[in-house]
């Protein structure tokens, strides 16, 4: 993939495809509502011998990347709240806002904002951060156009890009999406950078560089891993320590298939990163050589190796929810989860609180949601006090706390009580692999370690 934001993940390791159901977070399309106990699932029970090593893909599946999977609209019609401002769609607003002529310094300013996700996307916008930032500027409007899951991204690029073609604006003025770096490659989404936005000083320059300079990554989450301190003392800290902790107590590790949620993905994905050199890690985060994948033999030995510790003989549950579910029952121990998923399940009491989080080193991996600012906006200097704002503390803070996710800044700049209540996470992450290398892994982990050919996409 061509960069590693938090959806474009999720889609590709398929964390939506199962494991979610009723259960919506802020893994999902970008966030994600607070979940609920679901029923767990049928997992995948690989034999205790592991099928034969094949040789690795040459080609790759053609699902699209995980950062920016473009689903088409669904249907149903959009509803217009008045009183607030806000267009909540279940699918694309085609006829949003109109767009709003610039108005003299210091005069009213609308704002139209056109973001995507789950509901407590929507909430975080339209319940907290937008009210807070009205406080200190009264003259500033927003008509938050909002779609569920994305669905409309695409219907929001043409919009934008039809509109650059006719010489005339979009009427769109900041866009929650994972399509900015491909809006920027197609110069409809302006480039942003210190000079227009201080406090992006604040934010680490890769996690800036994952969408190409081109979005404000405002949130985000990452794999760690979920351990019961009763029977784990000392957690794992490192890959290694990992998986001699696994082989020293069988039954009590499991994750799920890289295809059916990001935390086995992101597992799958550091055990085969053993193998890469560190200057071939850029190339299967961003790029592509199948070529390359016999860098992978090492990791997926060590894989075979930990099968037969893995949870009743080889169970793998197939989702990111059903291995939070296995942990909640006691059958686990330690298990790779979402950090915004575990901390949620936490503060609803659906873990048990002796379960704790921490991040190993190297970390797994994660990303963030972002916001860019079309390049035709007719509110450019608006738009840039509010994206700068938005890297403060205070607001950092609530993104922090009502989405059980990551800021956005570097968690040096945050307080130091929020430093401290994430303590055990509030670390860096890493990146996954692109979309045509996470397929090729997801095919032949169910060849090399499931020992069955991978499920048909329904």
């Amino acid at each position: 993939m061509h960069r590693s934001t938090r959806r474009r993940f999720l889609i590709d390791t398929a964390r939506t495809a199962t494991g979610f159901g009723a259960v919506a977070l802020l893994a999902a399309c970008g966030g994600g509502s607070t979940p609920a106990a679901a029923p767990t699932t049928a997992a995948t029970t690989a034999p205790a011998v592991a099928a034969k090593p094949t040789t690795a893909a040459t080609t790759a599946p053609a699902a699209a990347p995980t950062t920016a999977a473009t689903t088409a609209p669904a249907t149903g019609a959009a509803t217009s709240a008045a009183t607030t401002g806000t267009t909540v769609a279940g699918a694309p607003t085609t006829s949003a806002a109109a767009p709003t002529a610039a108005a003299k310094v210091g005069g009213p300013v609308t704002i139209n904002f056109y973001s995507s996700g789950d509901t407590n996307v929507h909430d975080l916008w339209q319940n907290d951060l937008i009210p807070m930032y009205k406080k200190s500027h009264a003259n500033i409007n927003f008509e938050l156009v909002f779609d569920e899951h994305g669905a409309g991204d695409q219907t929001t690029f043409d919009r934008i890009a039809a509109a650059k073609q006719a010489g005339k604006p979009s009427g769109v003025d900041i866009w929650e999406t994972d399509s900015l770096m491909r809006g920027g490659e197609a110069g409809i989404v302006e480039k942003l950078d210190q000079g227009k936005i201080s406090n992006l000083a604040k934010v680490r320059p890769d996690v800036i560089g994952q969408m190409g300079g081109y979005g404000v990554p405002y949130r985000g989450s990452s794999v760690v891993l979920a351990y019961n301190s009763k029977e784990v003392a000392t957690p794992p800290k490192t890959l290694d320590a990992l998986i001699s902790w696994i082989k020293a107590n069988p039954g009590k590790f499991t994750y799920n298939p890289p295809d059916k949620g990001g935390s086995g993905s992101a597992f799958v994905t550091r055990v085969l990163s053993m193998g890469i050199p560190d200057a071939d890690l850029k190339l299967f985060q961003t790029g592509y050589d199948p070529a390359k994948e016999s860098e992978w033999e090492q990791g997926w030995k060590v894989l075979k190796e930990i099968h037969p510790a893995i949870f009743n003989n080889g169970f793998y549950p197939q989702g990111n929810v059903p291995v939070l579910q296995t942990l909640a029952k006691g059958s686990i121990s330690v298990a790779p989860v979402w950090s915004d998923q575990g901390l949620s399940y936490l503060a609803q009491k659906l873990l048990p609180p002796e379960v704790k989080l921490t991040q190993i080193d190297p970390p797994f991996s994660g990303g963030s949601a972002y916001i860019g600012m079309p390049a035709d906006s007719q509110h450019k200097p608006e738009v840039y006090e509010f994206f700068n704002w938005l890297l403060t503390p205070e607001p950092q803070t609530v993104v922090v706390n009502k989405m059980n996710g990551y800021p956005g800044l570097d968690w040096p700049n945050m307080p130091q009580d929020v430093q401290t209540k994430y303590a055990d996470i509030a670390k860096s992450y890493s990146y996954g692999f692109s979309s045509k290398f996470g397929n090729d892994r997801n095919q032949q982990w169910y060849e090399k370690i499931a020992g069955t050919p991978m499920p048909a996409k329904s």
